[in-house]
């Protein structure tokens, strides 16, 4: 019954993105189902021979009988490579960030299939799934797994963490410390289901994604760095004018990465659900809305957007910026060197950030592109079965001091120093002052440890430490108050789910080709009102109440 149930879960499985965070946090993807919990009681604390068991324990583990190390085996993600960098390999030993983990454990991971990339991995779960053969830890998101978390753990996919505090006595007492983070990896009922990831960011809605322009251009124009609609389009014009491109973004951050709240901030709106004064709102419907595609529309008739902004993906949009067809772009901070665009046979260039777009000069940044600490994407859940006891250790590791510095800085004494306390104190010369390859600081750190999307606590030492002056700068520009906006993690019950996913699909189809059509022009903004009654028509309103509930229940954890 539990291989059939999970076939019927597999045929409907929403493909989630598990690629890289740097910020993809969509509010659509944010959604998960309880019908219940699947434990009566908690054994968060255990009983006096589980504790005694805890005390007991230590890393690495022992070998099994015969001499062979302990294996689990787990959905091979985008984040294990085959390339590896040779500095990883030194004195005849690998520090690459997997052997490493081996070493520090005990425990050898099988990794179960080879995908290239996010939708590869969450294809091959899928395929896992339906045979009913599952890994002992799972790389899935299961916000978007049909019936959310709790499907899961009815279906036997997954083990409730409640049930095996023992085993697990880093993740809580991490929970412990810091009760806004566990409000986020429970559904309703109190079930734990996964090791996530957390981004350990400084300030709420710190993000890494927002507007750039090139500065040379605006100098040659003569004018600042804009912050109104109309310094905007002053030098959108002025770029024009002078015979260079404008504005460019791939389409698809307009609602699945909400990259263009950089630009809706102006009119007071978002794409997708939001909340205002406690009670969740749908963006698209709202006036300031229909003003923002308005204005993307006058753009891209007078040629002041990229006029092939609708089709281009983000590597060519990087692409077409380092080679100076743009002059201005949505962009994430980490992909360039200090503020400088190197471009492969033509000079290197300076950009500069600014922050989200605003009406008139002074006026509040309510909204832009929101960081969140988990959003459900990343994370390590534990299937039941003979090797579950050790595939629960394994994860619990990461989330332990020495894993957790582990998975930030690489190996102590490799990649880094510790101070006379054992805290990192600085990365070594291998990171750091590496001539042997081209590789910058933060891609070194990477083959020994960082790993984004792993389940663990991340370190906030290494979030800050390779941020230049312009990354600095980026976050402190592009930080916005979208926390008092930002629609959370919540648990849908079965009927919420379930009307989610058969009628706000269909209406998110219907409003994103919309969309297109009115910014490109194949569609009149005289017939928007309607194209907003259709969205009604289609259910919107039902849906917004399906999330009112499942945010007042949050609300109330």
């Amino acid at each position: 019954m539990k291989k059939f149930v999970s076939l019927l879960l597999a045929l409907v499985l929403v493909v989630g993105a598990l690629g890289c965070s740097g910020g993809d946090n969509s509010s659509q993807a944010q959604d998960s189902s309880t019908g219940g919990s699947t434990s009566e009681e908690s054994a968060a604390s255990g009983d006096e021979e589980s504790q005694a068991e805890t005390e007991e324990f230590s890393y690495p583990v022992a070998p099994n009988a015969d001499g062979s190390k302990v294996t689990i085996t787990m959905n091979k993600d985008d984040f294990v490579r085959e390339d590896v960098a040779d500095y990883t390999m030194i004195d005849g030993k690998s520090y690459y960030y997997p052997d490493a983990l081996e070493e520090a454990t005990g425990i050898h991971v099988d990794w179960i299939g080879s995908p290239s990339n996010p939708q590869a991995t969450t294809e091959a779960a899928n395929l896992l799934i339906v045979s009913g053969e599952y890994p002992d830890v799972w790389r899935v998101n299961w916000i978007t797994h049909p019936g959310g978390p709790t499907g899961a753990l009815v279906d036997g996919l997954i083990l409730n963490l409640n049930d095996y505090a023992e085993y697990c006595p880093n993740v809580f007492a991490y929970y412990d410390e810091r009760p806004d983070v566990k409000k986020l990896v429970v559904n309703d009922d109190g079930d734990m289901y996964c090791f996530p990831y957390m981004i350990e960011i400084e300030e709420d809605g710190e993000c890494g994604l927002g507007a750039g322009f090139r500065t040379d251009w605006l100098e040659e124009a003569g004018l600042d760095l804009p912050s109104t609609v109309a310094e905007w389009t002053e030098a959108l014009q002025a770029f024009k004018d002078m015979g260079k491109g404008g504005l460019s973004f791939e389409a698809r951050w307009l609602w699945l990465e909400n990259s263009a709240a950089n630009l809706s901030n102006a009119y007071d709106t978002i794409y997708g659900f939001y909340i205002r004064d406690g009670q969740v709102q749908y963006g698209v419907l709202d006036e300031g809305y229909k003003q923002f595609i308005q204005q993307l529309a006058d753009w891209y008739a007078a040629g002041l957007l990229d006029p092939d902004f609708a089709t281009v993906d983000k590597s060519t949009v990087k692409a077409k910026w380092a080679n100076s067809e743009y002059g201005a772009v949505i962009m994430h901070a980490g992909d360039i060197e200090n503020g400088i665009i190197v471009n492969e046979g033509g000079d290197p260039f300076e950009c500069d950030t600014v922050p989200p777009m605003v009406m008139n000069e002074g006026d509040p940044i309510e909204f832009g592109h929101f960081n969140a600490k988990f959003n459900g994407g990343f994370m390590h859940s534990v299937s039941p079965g003979e090797n579950q006891e050790m595939a629960l250790r394994w994860c619990d590791y990461l989330y332990s001091d020495a894993g957790r510095k582990l998975t930030s800085f690489g190996t102590e004494g490799i990649t880094w120093e510790a101070d006379e306390n054992g805290n990192w104190k600085n990365f070594t010369d291998l990171v750091m002052n590496n001539t042997e390859t081209e590789d910058t600081p933060s891609s070194i750190v990477y083959n020994f440890g960082w790993k984004t999307n792993w389940g663990y606590a991340q370190m906030p030492e290494v979030h800050s430490y390779f941020n230049t002056d312009f990354v600095n700068k980026a976050l402190e520009d592009w930080t916005s108050n979208m926390s008092e906006h930002y629609y959370p993690t919540v648990t849908h019950t079965e009927e919420e789910a379930d009307l989610i996913a058969t009628t706000y699909s269909d209406i998110e189809t219907f409003v994103q080709e919309g969309i297109m059509r009115f910014i490109l022009g194949t569609d009149s903004m005289d017939n928007w009102d309607s194209f907003a009654d259709q969205i009604r028509g289609l259910g919107i309103d039902e849906v917004i109440a399906a999330k009112q509930a499942a945010y007042d229940r949050f609300i109330s954890r």
